[in-house]
């Protein structure tokens, strides 16, 4: 077993527990009449007491546009569970509403979680154990890269009073937000935008080869077509990637690139593991794999 291969098992198994959760807070969100209340709602209580602005939020998700936060903060503010803060454009803070919505949307997380008996008692306590050293082996590892986005994550653990199976859910949360921060190590220093390098990936990876496949897939983040049109243009100036008959291709250069970011990612989130023995690395490996197929 590679240590590679640890974490897109670790991926797929929290990915089982969103399943189950996911509808619940959604639910929760629409009682309040929250319908868009993802990529701000839970930052915003994460941050506290520290204000929330499209700024911020894009350092936590440089992948998506201020425009596209700007307008989610606004409504949120409409609805009265944002205000903004007097003396600084487009920052806002929790009012009690908003902290209230964002403590019943977790709370529903929380219920689900406790419910759920995926493996035996023991099992799960063993891969709590495992799961926290790993974040506390992450939160203690030498620069770089960075620990912004662990460190905020660990600001919403829920303590060891919590059910095993939300202590799993949250460590699983906190190696994710570590994977972040070493990826944004490795590619911020090329001085790239994050949109760029979002869609340079999706050339990378084959998931996209034309511009109306890019801004397609990545709909979501709420850049325009012409941005991204823009990224790619971007792309080819330096010369990793070409563009012909409106299809695009990542050059060779390209590949060197985005191959080495992802090897200085890997180098960089897997060091702290070396806290595991390889037995335990067995061990975390067929624990999480029970627990995805259980889920």
């Amino acid at each position: 077993m590679s240590i590679i291969a640890l974490w897109p098992t670790a991926l797929e198994a929290l990915e089982a527990l969103g399943t189950h959760y996911g509808p619940a807070m959604d639910q929760a969100a629409a009682e309040l009449g929250l319908s868009e209340w993802n990529g701000w709602l839970l930052p915003a209580l994460m941050f506290e007491p520290e204000p929330i602005s499209a700024t911020l939020l894009r350092t936590r998700s440089p992948y998506t546009s201020a425009r596209w936060f700007n307008a989610r903060l606004a409504k949120a503010a409409r609805q009265g569970f944002l205000i903004p803060v007097a003396e600084a454009e487009g920052e806002y803070r929790l009012t009690e509403l908003g902290r209230q919505a964002a403590e019943r949307v977790m709370g529903a997380m929380y219920v689900k979680l406790a419910a759920l008996q995926p493996l035996s008692s023991t099992d799960l306590e063993r891969l709590a154990s495992l799961l926290r050293r790993l974040v506390m082996s992450c939160l203690a590892a030498p620069e770089p890269p960075g620990k912004w986005y662990i460190l905020h994550s660990r600001r919403i653990d829920p303590g060891d009073n919590a059910s095993v199976v939300a202590r799993i859910d949250q460590y699983g949360g906190d190696l994710a937000a570590y994977r972040d921060d070493a990826h944004l190590a490795a590619w911020q220093s090329h001085n790239i935008e994050g949109h760029a390098w979002e869609a340079f990936t999706y050339l990378w990876r084959g998931e996209a080869t034309t511009l109306d496949e890019v801004s397609q897939k990545l709909e979501r983040r709420g850049y325009s077509r012409d941005e991204y049109r823009h990224a790619l243009e971007d792309l080819i100036g330096r010369g990793w990637a070409q563009g012909e008959a409106g299809k695009y291709q990542v050059t060779a250069s390209g590949q060197k690139i985005r191959q080495a970011a992802e090897e200085i990612t890997d180098r960089y989130f897997y060091a702290p593991w070396s806290c595991l023995s390889q037995e335990e690395m067995e061990d975390l490996w067929t624990l999480l794999i029970h627990l995805h197929d259980s889920l």
